[in-house]
């Protein structure tokens, strides 16, 4: 990588990094608006690449409006606005699909569905994870509310992982991780993105200081392993449709799926954690 695109990835990053910050800082209202669109933005990405060769059944426009309705939801049930809004959008959603066998003269009727439902679950349902957690882990210690701590841990290890991941593997990297999938990934900037991301922890254990450096330690050590996860799993999806980028809207990164994507295994992971942990 030149110099010139290593300032536009630099910058490119930052300014992402920064509306990430918005939404996990700025409050249950910030967090809302900032992770809806990331949510309508990534769910339109995987949607188009799923129809790269072919016109997809189901509407995209369906399925990301349910998408973005469902996280509207999840927000209202832990609000206690409404309790009624989750099951009842996933109810109309999944009778929508089933009635579309019916109505829909198309061969491939039972494949659109399957990428709508897929869609939902790799997307929709771990970013709405991502809001419970924030409102479990205050649960857990008795305050109740919205709190943005489990979320900028879980970012920031994220990050570090795939920062010390990226820069070590491109100077040192010599033996292949998992080269069927990710040809560029290196056993050896894997074990430097555990490494740092562990590191990152004890600062998280100094600074937040309501758990134990233990725990910090366990919850980075998921993130880290689990993000690998997506990130490996995403380069599956992309070279499954023989893309590089889901997509152009990050100069340096491609799409915003593919700046997410690691976040999108590590967070079911680290809520799972956190319910061990805290019971």
């Amino acid at each position: 990588m030149n110099l010139k695109n290593l300032f536009t990835r630099a910058g490119a990053g930052f300014i992402y990094i920064l509306v990430i910050l918005l939404g996990i800082l700025g409050g249950r209202y910030s967090f809302l608006v900032v992770f809806g669109i990331i949510l309508a933005l990534a769910l339109f990405e995987f949607y188009r690449m799923v129809e790269k060769d072919t016109s997809h059944a189901i509407s995209k426009i369906f399925n990301i409006t349910h998408g973005l309705l469902l996280f509207v939801s999840v927000y209202l049930y832990m609000e206690g606005i409404s309790f009624d809004a989750l099951p009842v959008i996933i109810l109309v959603y999944l009778l929508t699909l089933f009635a579309s066998v019916i109505l829909i003269r198309r061969q491939d009727i039972l494949h659109g569905i399957i990428y709508s439902l897929f869609g939902q679950i790799y997307i929709t349902m771990p970013l709405s994870l991502l809001m419970i957690l924030s409102y479990s882990y205050q649960h857990n210690m008795a305050t109740g509310g919205y709190d943005w701590v489990p979320l900028l841990g879980l970012f920031v290890f994220i990050w570090v992982n795939d920062t010390a991941a990226y820069f070590i593997g491109s100077l040192i990297g010599k033996h292949k991780l998992i080269p069927h999938i990710s040809p560029k990934k290196s056993v050896e900037g894997f074990i430097a993105g555990i490494f740092f991301t562990l590191l990152a922890s004890l600062i998280f254990a100094h600074s937040f200081p309501e758990f134990s450096p233990l725990f910090w330690m366990g919850f980075a050590l998921v993130a880290a392993l689990f993000g690998t996860v997506g990130d490996l799993f995403e380069s599956l999806i992309k070279r499954t449709y023989s893309v590089k980028d889901t997509g152009t809207l990050i100069p340096g990164h491609g799409g915003i799926l593919d700046r997410i994507d690691s976040l999108l295994v590590a967070v079911p992971a680290a809520y799972l954690y956190l319910i061990i942990f805290t019971v």
